[in-house]
């Protein structure tokens, strides 16, 4: 009878050992699946990311806009260069220039610490800016136009 209660020990002292932890296969599918979100949320936030500067440079480009409609408004032609709303152009007064129409020292960059493209064209009154988006050249797919007007 002995023998059997040792036998019986056994078994569930083995079998209490076997259950105390976790194996090596269910570890490596805890890992990946750590490793699979990560991953997505990762790739979550980085498209976010990319989509916030998107809208940061189109707000900016509204703002530089608005500041060559004020200019405009002021009796001016449209400034020859965005450093025109911040500092007097050569050959103005300061009373018919009506600025600075942006705060600040500098003409501010766009999300990629790349310069706006800037032209304006008075017989049409209209202002171009645009960004040349991530990659900082314009004429790729990835610029940010503004609208004409």
């Amino acid at each position: 009878m002995s023998n059997v209660k040792n036998s019986f020990r056994k078994r569930t002292a083995l079998h209490r050992h076997r259950r105390s932890g976790f194996t090596l296969l269910e570890l490596l599918l805890v890992m990946a699946i750590l490793v699979i979100l990560a991953s997505l949320s990762t790739v979550a936030v980085l498209n976010l990311q990319s989509s916030s500067q998107s809208r940061a440079a189109f707000a900016q480009i509204k703002i530089l806009k608005n500041a060559c409609t004020m200019y405009k408004l002021n009796g001016n032609p449209y400034p020859k260069t965005l450093e025109n709303l911040i500092a007097l152009p050569p050959g103005m007064n300061s009373a018919t220039w009506g600025g600075p129409y942006l705060e600040g020292n500098s003409i501010p960059l766009d999300p990629w610490q790349n310069p706006f493209k800037y032209s304006a064209n008075d017989a049409a009154q209209q202002v171009f800016i645009s960004s040349a988006g991530k990659d900082g050249q314009h004429g790729t797919a990835d610029d940010i136009p503004g609208n004409n007007g």
